[in-house]
């Protein structure tokens, strides 16, 4: 991990350059280490919506959730559960629901983990509620952080046979794991289990995820650019790890934070100032011209 990386002078910066999106993380790129909003972020916010520029947060937390952290900015575009849905004004531009098998599968081998000892549940991540049937406190307070609309269930099983007969509107776009023990072994367990098949990855100290394979925060950004009529010469994106890659992939102006793993500052043409120096909203006004030249 590349902890001091120095970031690039603005004489090197793409100043003037015609933007149209923004795409950008939020752990370890927006928030800062205390999950903090930078120093200025609402009056940028104005900014761009008075330039016509859209600004997506991009993360593995549900699209509502997002929605939630943006209080107030009814004109919010979205990329959630780490690219299977986009939202904009409300309205779904994409989504990409994971196959019913699957996910009976997947909750019968975390059943039998869980009743083998493991500490940790399952999560349905739907396009309008997360769904649970672990619903003590104790997990569902873990949960409802990333997931603001969760449903607490009898039977996940049901919840999905429901989908099926029209009873419940609503689709699975994918679904997690969260353990209070080993994560790794659990996700061994289950989810790892449709790897071949599925794109599955670890997403946090607790956290595992098994989605529909080819989706991603990069599709995600080529979906929003085909609704939008832009192109990637007039992205930018900003992003500190690897499931961030694919999207600063789909941007001309990528910038690595400065406090980015080592890959990313590789991968990215720019490098901002870190996460804890309200990198990303340095970064923008001066690409926009709204800031004085950085000291």
């Amino acid at each position: 991990m590349t902890l001091n990386a120095t970031p690039t002078p603005k004489s090197q910066l793409p100043i003037g350059a015609d933007i149209r999106l923004v795409a950008i993380d939020m752990d370890g790129t927006l928030l800062n280490d205390a999950k903090e909003f930078p120093e200025g972020l609402w009056e940028l916010l104005d900014q761009l919506d008075e330039r016509g520029i859209v600004f997506a947060p991009s993360s593995g937390r549900q699209a509502w959730t997002l929605l939630d952290m943006f209080p107030g900015r009814e004109d919010m575009t979205v990329i959630g559960e780490n690219g299977a849905i986009v939202m904009k004004n409300g309205e779904e531009i994409s989504s990409s629901p994971v196959d019913h098998d699957t996910l009976h599968a997947a909750i019968d081998m975390v059943r039998a983990a869980v009743a083998g000892g493991v500490d940790g549940g399952i999560v349905l991540c739907g396009k309008q509620s997360a769904y649970v049937e672990r619903i003590d406190d104790r997990f569902v307070d873990d949960v409802l952080p990333y997931y603001h609309r969760t449903q607490r269930v009898e039977d996940l099983h049901e919840v999905l046979c429901a989908m099926d007969r029209g009873e419940i509107d609503d689709a699975i776009v994918k679904t997690a794991i969260m353990c209070f023990d080993d994560v790794e072994r659990f996700a061994e367990q289950s989810l790892a289990r449709f790897a071949d098949t599925h794109q599955y990855a670890v997403s946090g100290h607790a956290w595992a995820d098994l989605q529909i394979r080819g989706v991603d925060k990069g599709k995600a950004v080529r979906d929003l650019q085909e609704a939008l009529g832009i192109t990637r010469a007039q992205t930018v994106a900003f992003g500190d790890f690897h499931n961030d890659l694919s999207m600063l992939a789909e941007a001309d102006m990528a910038f690595a934070m400065a406090n980015a793993h080592e890959d990313i500052i590789a991968a990215c043409p720019y490098v901002a100032p870190s996460n804890n120096e309200d990198g990303v909203v340095q970064t923008l006004r001066l690409l926009l011209g709204l800031e004085e030249e950085r000291a």
